[in-house]
């Protein structure tokens, strides 16, 4: 009976720390850049956009779809950022699938 309490307590000191870890991941922010850093999007752990910047140099030197291409190539690091945490922090958990 006191083997089974010590691995109860074990396993739930274990659920403890993963869920601080999940915690504290899950309040990172995570950038990501293009156009040589004047372009940065921050997201959530979730891939959320919080904040977007846009040099006033890409703004004025891109066309259109270059810089939309720009605003994507940011945001989509830092959502791979974010799951390159997500992933270091649970090994061997698939990655959700957020995209239709």
């Amino acid at each position: 009976m006191d083997e089974a309490m010590a691995r109860l307590e074990a396993l739930m000191a274990t659920a403890r720390r993963a869920e601080e870890a999940v915690a504290e991941w899950s309040a990172r922010r995570f950038t990501g850049r293009a156009d040589e850093g004047r372009v940065v999007a921050t997201t959530d752990a979730l891939g959320t956009l919080l904040d977007l910047r846009i040099h006033p140099l890409s703004r004025s030197r891109l066309d259109a779809r270059r810089l939309a291409d720009a605003i994507a190539s940011a945001i989509t690091r830092a959502e791979e950022a974010a799951e390159a945490a997500r992933a270091a922090l649970m090994p061997g958990l698939p990655a959700s699938d957020r995209r239709p």
